[in-house]
């Protein structure tokens, strides 16, 4: 049960409709109106100060954590100086269908007025003027995406551990011992005495924000005359005293100074992906004080909602490209729980199980709550995050411990850090507190690559000879010719996709450094200086791969219907791609139906998606990025493949033109037909312990086959066969049938509230695009092992 203060809540977070709101965006660009010779890490650091010394600020009143990302309940902020984007998609953010946002009346023309000061000067102008002619030409023609170019590169999680035993004072103290001890002065003692005083800066005015709640809350007392609100009241005003200053007392404040840490992460550089690492670790200590102290565990309860619903007000304004291709606005917000503990025993514990109960109780899009699997999990907590899962709600997701820490391992880290991790991004795996990860730096599509590779380096659709001249495969007698090509080509455009971000991450460490994130990451204070700049010992950047089944399938499709069984010849194939096989619908179906299909457990096939995440893999992680960090691969497409499927044509597999590609590491659409099973076997024969940043797998289930225990045990069946026979590094399901989600498209307010998996993140069905509803609708629904 939850009491009826979190309904309340609840409701005004689903109903509230999400409004621009102009306060950052006008702060912002008061404060760098007025001109200062002041070292730019230390103006950075008083710009953010300003915003939070200035911003408005409001409690809810039903509310007992305190801080809101914007001036009213479902605002969202605005970041002009990084965003160069908004003078293209300005006039279109409130009429577009994907993610549509509301104006205050009034504020769209003052917006206009503000991105106006800001033409040529914003971020996203300094990044653009990086990529040279042919760059840009490779991302318009969707070979890959532009990674961070208008936003900041943090994707990571503070040491919260650490942070709830000490608060912020610690670290102050720290930087100032620092700027003390500098013996004799110069150019890089210099630089790092200004990074150190930006990092106190930002951080005593996070303790302003946070006094200010505590004086707001006061006041609000003072004037209440509900005695139970009074209280709540004043608690709140005492906690905002506390924390994050100093070290919280008890689970309220420990919420507390999580939340406020988050709020700062996010309000800084419009970032996201921040995760909030091992919440029932770090927690559990503060849970189990409170219940020796006498605290009801349904206050703490309703803390852990307030505390999701306050995720869940979280919004990111986006361009209507990437409001398509993430719809429902996720920030991939991971809370993880389960998992070994750093001396490699099952960490699951009350609290854990507390929260899958609240799970149950509400269900909410964000946090991403996530499930860390071992082979010594506690098997009643393993079966209770499975029932939560089975109820429709798409949360949690399931994260392999052996595989997810194999990965940290091969990246540098020790048994005891990788023991820790936690997700930071859509799958990715990091290390809190220890790690700068940059979760995207961007799409990279193989399925465009093929394209081009059959027609010799042109880009079929432009015309444009985009890309080296491999061979016109009309004349070749093999697979093996294709794949050569294949490689030649993918060398090519991987290498000016890596030579762009590397540009990109250079031009973040003197621009855009994020000094809260440097502030509670183990190396930065210690050398005195940012993430951007090499501040933490770890460092990596992911590449996200997609359509790995689609070039599987057309592979083996020519293998079998071209050289095997010579139902066509390559020039044949090349004309059907051309005319998008107008006319030849039974030549596509042949191409469909009697070459094998990635998915079913078909090794002839299924070996093509290994050779091509291994290519992948290989091509990716020879090089380092721009601040000397490791490069991984990550096989995830989010709904970029149908936002990159718009910019292919047909191809051998049998896929249309300009529709949707496979999604993430999943068979392409209503190609598996031999059971989930059968489709993680394929999966493991991908060998995820390739892709060092993971493997993004969904699986939709019937409601009907799922029911009692015997469904419970259909469910567990392939989460473990996925894990420990194969290797598996995430699965995320959906149990939702076609029929529920078509009423959903004819009567969106009656069932407004069914959440989703799209990719690595959850949103309300009724809330995406109708392309993105339908390609859901269209994932293959498994009735049976």
């Amino acid at each position: 049960m939850i009491s009826e203060r979190i309904v309340r809540l609840s409701e005004k977070v689903r109903d509230t409709p999400v409004t621009i709101c102009l306060d950052r965006a006008r702060l912002i660009t008061d404060f760098y109106s007025q001109p200062s010779m002041e070292p730019f890490m230390i103006r950075r650091a008083k710009s953010f100060a300003y915003v939070l010394d200035n911003k408005k600020i409001f409690i809810d009143e039903d509310s007992v954590l305190a801080g809101h990302l914007a001036s009213r309940l479902h605002g969202t902020p605005l970041y002009p100086d990084m965003t160069a984007w908004l003078r293209d998609d300005l006039e279109e953010l409130d009429t577009r269908e994907s993610d549509n946002l509301k104006f205050m009346p009034g504020e769209k023309e003052e917006l206009r007025k503000i991105v106006k000061k800001w033409e040529g000067r914003a971020f996203g102008d300094l990044t653009a003027a990086l990529a040279d002619p042919d760059m840009d030409e490779m991302v318009n023609l969707g070979i890959f995406t532009k990674g961070v170019s208008n936003k900041s590169t943090m994707n990571h999680a503070p040491f919260y551990d650490e942070l709830v035993t000490k608060g912020y004072r610690f670290y102050i103290d720290q930087c100032k011992a620092n700027i003390a001890g500098i013996e004799k002065m110069n150019i890089e003692q210099m630089e790092k005495r200004y990074t150190w005083e930006a990092m106190i800066i930002v951080m005593e005015a996070i303790i302003r924000f946070a006094h200010r709640y505590a004086k707001l809350a006061e006041v609000m007392a003072a004037d209440c005359t509900d005695a139970e609100r009074k209280t709540q009241l004043l608690t709140i005003a005492e906690n905002c005293r506390v924390v994050p200053e100093n070290a919280p007392k008890n689970f309220h404040q420990a919420a507390q100074l999580v939340w406020f840490t988050h709020l700062a992460l996010q309000m800084e550089y419009n970032s996201n992906d921040n995760c909030l690492g091992r919440f029932d670790q770090y927690m559990y200590p503060f849970y189990k004080q409170d219940l020796a102290d006498g605290v009801e565990e349904a206050f703490i309860a309703d803390l852990v909602h307030e505390f999701k619903l306050k995720i869940a007000e979280l919004w990111e304004v986006r361009t209507t490209r990437e409001s398509i291709a993430y719809p429902g606005c996720p920030l991939w917000i991971h809370m993880m729980i389960g998992g070994v503990l750093p001396d490699g025993s099952d960490g699951c514990n009350d609290l854990t199980r507390l929260i899958l109960h609240c799970m149950e109780d509400l269900q909410t899009k964000e946090p991403c709550v996530s499930f860390r699997y071992h082979d010594g999990v506690d098997e009643e907590t393993f079966r209770l995050a499975l029932a939560v899962a089975r109820k429709g709600g798409s949360h949690p997701a399931f994260f392999n411990d052996g595989t997810n820490i194999s990965h940290l391992l091969s990246l540098g880290h020790s048994l005891e850090d990788a023991r820790n991790w936690g997700i930071c991004g859509c799958i990715e795996p990091s290390v809190p507190g220890i790690t700068d990860f940059q979760s995207n730096a961007g799409y990279f599509n193989p399925s465009k690559v093929f394209e081009i590779t059959l027609n010799n380096g042109v880009d079929p659709i432009s015309g444009k000879q985009i890309g080296p001249k491999t061979g016109d495969v009309r004349t070749f007698t093999s697979v093996k010719q294709i794949m050569d090509a294949y490689e030649i080509q993918q060398d090519f455009f991987m290498n000016k996709f890596v030579e762009l971000f590397d540009r990109i991450v250079s031009c973040h460490a003197w621009t855009a450094p994020t000094i809260t994130g440097s502030c509670f990451t183990h190396g930065c204070i210690e050398k005195g200086t940012v993430l951007q700049r090499r501040g933490a010992e770890h460092r990596y950047s992911a590449v996200a791969i997609t359509g790995i089944a689609n070039i599987a399938d057309s592979l083996a499709a020519i293998e079998e219907c071209v050289f095997n069984k010579q139902y066509l010849s390559m020039g044949e194939l090349m004309d059907l791609l051309e005319t998008d096989f107008e006319g030849k619908e039974n030549l596509r179906q042949l191409l469909i139906n009697k070459a094998p299909k990635y998915g079913n457990d078909i090794e002839e096939v299924d070996c093509y998606a290994h050779w091509l995440s291994k290519l992948c893999n290989d091509q990716i992680t020879k090089h380092t990025d721009g601040r000397d960090a490791k490069y991984t691969m990550v096989i995830s497409t989010q709904s970029y493949n149908v936002v990159l499927g718009q910019l292919i044509g047909a191809l051998p597999d049998g896929r249309k033109a300009y529709t949707a590609l496979a999604d993430n590491a999943s068979p392409m659409i209503g190609m598996d037909v031999n059971g989930p099973t059968a489709v993680v076997k394929s999966l493991g024969r991908i060998d995820p312990l390739l892709a060092q940043s993971g493997v993004l797998v969904n699986q939709r289930f019937d409601p009907a086959i799922v029911k009692g225990e015997k469904g419970l045990e259909i469910i567990e069946t392939v989460v473990k066969t996925y894990f420990d026979d194969q290797h598996g590094q995430h699965i995320q399901l959906n149990v939702v049938d076609d029929e529920t989600l078509l009423a959903a498209q004819k009567d969106p307010q009656k069932y407004r509230n069914i959440l989703v998996r799209v990719a690595g993140y959850s949103a309300y069905f009724v809330d995406l695009e109708k392309d993105i509803q339908d390609n859901i609708i269209a994932r293959t629904l498994q009735k049976s092992l």
